[in-house]
């Protein structure tokens, strides 16, 4: 069984997930897969102190709120051009590179990647 990723904010109550208007995907995959990224994604909220967006409130679903999203990931690479820590930025680039297709899924385009960050292009276009 795997996990449903949607754009918006996450329902509240069960009557509001009752409540709401079937919407497309944005990504299905496994709960393996799923729990990962929203693990790492929590990590970095915690590293950058910023929110994500990214919230996931059981029901096999993970809701996306798209302009928190895209400036999570602005802050995630300011943070990563900041630090320096080749490690670091080795350890990131697999999260990073998952949250940049979901946000151009949740957005409807893709975000520019700044500069001096080739390495986390390479291999994007493998993301589906």
């Amino acid at each position: 069984m795997g996990m449903l990723f949607y754009t918006g904010t996450a329902p509240a109550t069960a009557q509001e997930y009752r409540d709401r208007p079937e919407q497309p995907a944005i990504w299905d995959r496994s709960q393996n897969t799923s729990f990962m990224f929203c693990a790492q994604i929590a990590s970095l909220e915690q590293m950058l102190k910023t929110p994500s967006g990214v919230a996931a409130p059981g029901y096999d679903e993970v809701y996306i709120d798209p302009p928190v999203f895209r400036a999570f990931l602005l802050a995630a690479f300011d943070f990563l051009r900041r630090s320096g820590s080749l490690p670091l930025r080795r350890m990131m680039i697999g999260v990073l590179q998952t949250a940049l297709f979901l946000d151009a899924r949740a957005s409807g385009e893709p975000l520019p990647i700044p500069p001096r960050f080739a390495d986390i292009e390479q291999g994007l276009e493998d993301i589906t």
